[in-house]
């Protein structure tokens, strides 16, 4: 009989034993699945603010380049009564001295370009008030609404208006 006992006494300490086993690990498993949902919210936090410092760089970029490439503005918003003064020019010149002029003005126009200065477009268009400043109205047998006439050349500096240009329009 004393094995008996010895038998179901191990037994008992063997069923102990696995409940004790049972418990550390269902406990380990606890703790393992906290520390995996604690890792992917850092994970998915660190991802955040490094797609977060990436759009600000992109952004900082962006604002670079837009600085750089509206840097010269004021020397240009300097030249255009310059270039108004040209034009002018041109319009009262002898045919003879008009040829040397034209060849300068079509070269000044080519380097501004270049810069991304380029006129509006505005002698028979239809009036737009984010490209022209209306100076008169006149009777015309255009259309209401139609430009008549340019009495100031307007620019674009990379499609901003630089300035615009004075117009008249039709009634």
């Amino acid at each position: 009989m004393p094995s008996d006992i010895t038998i179901e006494d191990e037994n008992q300490e063997a069923d102990s034993s696995a409940e004790e086993a049972k418990n550390k690990l269902k406990k380990i498993k606890e703790k393992l699945k906290r520390c995996q949902k604690e890792k992917e919210e850092y994970l998915s936090g660190w991802q955040r603010c490094r797609a977060d410092f990436i759009n600000a760089r992109k952004d900082e970029e962006k604002k670079r380049e837009e600085f750089i490439k509206f840097s010269n503005q004021i020397i240009l918003l300097n030249l255009l009564p310059v270039l108004d003064s040209f034009d002018s020019a041109l319009k009262h010149t002898e045919h003879k001295e008009k040829r040397g002029f034209v060849l300068i003005k079509t070269q000044l126009d080519e380097i501004l370009k270049k810069h991304g200065l380029e006129p509006i477009k505005s002698e028979g268009e239809n009036f737009n008030p984010q490209f022209h400043e209306a100076a008169e109205e006149v009777e015309s047998e255009k259309e209401s609404g139609i430009i008549v006439e340019e009495i100031q050349k307007g620019y674009l500096l990379h499609e901003k208006v630089l300035r615009p240009s004075k117009v008249k329009i039709a009634k």
